[in-house]
């Protein structure tokens, strides 16, 4: 289970890592105010943790980068990953003094949930994401552009682009691969919106309502997906279809969501893309970068790790601030330009083979590519409605909540 506490337990602890979140950013710490996710606009907090250096520390015990090559040496360093490491048997064992704060990943574990694997598992189950849904399977692009027509005809003029089209896309592509009986998809689909806030959980404590949500119904999709397998190959595509409902859903519709708004916000790029749907993965592509649906990775050190003239202590963490480290010009030429025809010299750091993310860029970007080059089809004078909001605590995902938009020409 992702945890076992009681409520009286649980509540005071995730509020107390809040205060602490809070505290931490009292000295303008940019990493501690990223943390507090209070701003619809990081990107300045990118730039000031990028002065910092190569490697910065930070008051919430953390060492944090948004430089593009450290960042990228980080990511693909098999002696950091997000599993945390544990005592060896026998090693601190001594009972914690009541005044010490637990860590996050202790109050509300996320490895049932298939969020702490080791690196091999994840390069294992990228595999399996690959072949399910990449580009090796070209019926599955039909059916997903199939399914956004159908969620187009079920929606008025004026609805809401998150929950409305880019979600139950989501959830009933997954569905649909998965082979949730159609008797509970309905049921799917909403406790894939009770999850959402899974991966923000990662680095910043949810209110005791939001984790009791999580919990349940991250409970409810294991069961709805059958039994623990024996073997260890039923074992990683249990492994992977837990993660797919739980983060890869979220995941998609995000990005679709960020993608739509990123071409509403450069009309000429909107005008492209709804003059030639095959941009629409461009489109995809650079949002990836431009505004990922990921935006923080936290790493453990397994061992010690020498960066840039820094020692990361085996125990220690490390942030890496991948939507900072997407911007940095020292990668990317005009990073804060939206820019359809990029060929940039580097790779974007969103999504990485062997973690999480690589296992859930196939689904994503699928998802993603398809609902976007729907509505541009479909309706091409699709505009906001109404002001976009995002999801509250949320410094990984950014989280889009809402996003109000009407079809009708303004």
């Amino acid at each position: 289970m992702i945890s076992t506490k009681t409520d009286s337990d649980l509540g005071p602890e995730l509020m107390t890592l809040r205060g602490m979140q809070w505290i931490y950013g009292i000295k303008n710490d940019p990493y501690a105010l990223l943390l507090r996710a209070e701003s619809d606009e990081p990107h300045a907090l990118g730039r000031q943790a990028r002065e910092h250096g190569a490697l910065m520390w930070s008051t919430a015990e953390t060492w944090v980068t948004a430089r593009y090559d450290t960042a990228s040496a980080l990511l693909s360093d098999p002696r950091l990953g997000v599993h945390y490491p544990r005592p060896e048997p026998g090693a601190g064992d001594e009972e914690a003094m009541a005044w010490q704060i637990p860590a996050l990943h202790d109050v509300l574990p996320l490895g049932d949930v298939s969020l702490a694997l080791d690196r091999a598992s994840y390069r294992r189950l990228r595999g399996q994401a690959v072949a399910a849904v990449g580009t090796g399977r070209p019926a599955f692009a039909a059916e997903l552009a199939k399914r956004s027509e159908g969620q187009l005809d079920l929606l008025d003029t004026d609805f809401d682009l998150m929950t409305d089209f880019a979600h139950p896309l989501a959830a009933h592509a997954l569905a649909d691969l998965l082979g949730v009986a159609v008797a509970d998809r309905e049921r799917f689909a909403g406790l894939c919106v009770d999850v959402a806030p899974a991966l923000d959980a990662t680095l910043c404590p949810p209110r005791l309502v939001t984790a009791r949500e999580l919990i349940t119904a991250a409970r409810e999709i294991g069961e709805l997906l059958g039994a623990p397998a024996s073997d260890r190959g039923a074992d990683d595509e249990r492994a992977s279809r837990l993660l797919l409902a739980v983060a890869g859903v979220q995941l998609a519709a995000n990005l679709t969501a960020r993608t739509v708004s990123a071409l509403l916000d450069h009309p000429e790029a909107w005008a492209s893309v709804r003059d030639d749907a095959a941009l629409a993965p461009a489109a995809v592509r650079e949002t990836v970068r431009y505004a990922p649906p990921v935006r923080l990775q936290q790493l453990f050190a397994h061992e010690d790790v020498k960066v840039k003239g820094t020692t990361i202590t085996a125990g220690r963490t490390v942030t890496v601030l991948v939507e900072a480290a997407n911007r940095d010009p020292e990668a990317f030429t005009e990073p804060d330009r939206f820019d359809l025809g990029r060929e940039a010299a580097a790779a974007p750091l969103t999504f990485v083979d062997d973690l999480y993310t690589g296992t859930l860029e196939p689904f994503a970007t699928a998802v993603a590519t398809a609902g976007v080059a729907t509505l541009a089809a479909r309706l091409p004078a699709l505009r906001r409605a109404a002001p976009e909001l995002r999801r509250l605590r949320a410094p990984v995902t950014g989280g889009v909540l809402r996003m109000p938009v009407t079809g009708t020409a303004g």
